[in-house]
């Protein structure tokens, strides 16, 4: 197994970008990844601080609105730290996520698109040690591009990462294979990764990421006619930090 991708989806619920490595921290997230939200505007995440977690229906997601389907995001947490949001691969905002008045301008935003479908008006909501994840343990998602393959190619659309928001995308294997590696350790450069469990499927992947058009064909109940079960890939546990690369390998240490 060999690395193909590598991708960091720093705002929950939208699309992310691809890097050509990742340094990996025991214990943690994927590196900055759904370290930001954007709230649906209800009274509770008006009022909370910032690094307290709540539950996705709190937040934009594309299970209730695909549009997001059509925005990405990059962030670099570099010495100037820029959040970038943008709409066809085109750059339409840029902001530093530690000032408050930007993450009005990120919340506004979205008050002007979605407004009428909000409780409240947004806000931009940051974690900074944990992340907006479904799960309450930090892991790391994995999938081989052979699942991939066999989702598009049962379902008649397009095989894309993008619909399934995993973090590292691999080579080599037969569809669903990665499930098989569940209790063992795998060692990818410096890192060790235990994997845990399989990364059962939510309605979001009814969303097209490239038309943001949600399908009218129940994805989950699909794949549970269809191949038995509604997983799509596999969560680990990093529990020995390292840098990781696109081509590295993936193998049991």
């Amino acid at each position: 197994m060999q690395i193909h991708q590598l991708w960091q989806y720093p705002v929950k619920g939208f699309g992310g970008n691809q890097m050509p490595l990742a340094k990996l921290q025991q214990g943690s997230y994927f590196p900055n990844d759904r370290q930001f939200a954007i709230s649906i505007g209800d009274e509770k995440t008006a009022t909370a601080s910032d690094g307290t977690w709540f539950r996705k229906a709190h937040f934009l997601q594309l299970m209730s609105h695909e549009s997001l389907a059509e925005y990405s995001c990059r962030y670099d947490d570099a010495a100037n730290p820029r959040l970038e949001l943008l709409h066809h691969g085109t750059l339409c905002l840029s902001i530093d996520p530690a000032e408050p008045a930007d993450c009005q301008r990120f919340g506004n935003f979205f008050f002007t698109l979605l407004g009428s479908k909000l409780r409240g008006k947004p806000r931009l909501m940051t974690m900074k040690h944990q992340a907006y994840s479904d799960q309450s343990t930090a892991l790391i998602s994995i999938a081989s591009n052979a699942s991939l393959d066999a989702f598009a190619e049962a379902t008649n659309t397009k095989p894309d990462s993008r619909r399934f928001r995993i973090n590292i995308i691999i080579d080599g294997g037969a569809p669903f294979a990665e499930e098989g590696l569940i209790g063992k350790t795998l060692r990818c450069g410096d890192a060790l990764l235990l994997v845990k469990e399989p990364v059962g499927r939510c309605a979001a992947i009814n969303v097209d990421p490239a038309t943001a058009k949600r399908n009218p064909d129940d994805y989950v109940r699909f794949m549970k006619a269809h191949f038995g079960h509604s997983n799509l890939g596999i969560f680990a546990e990093v529990i020995n930090g390292g840098i990781i690369r696109v081509g590295d390998r993936l193998q049991p240490a």
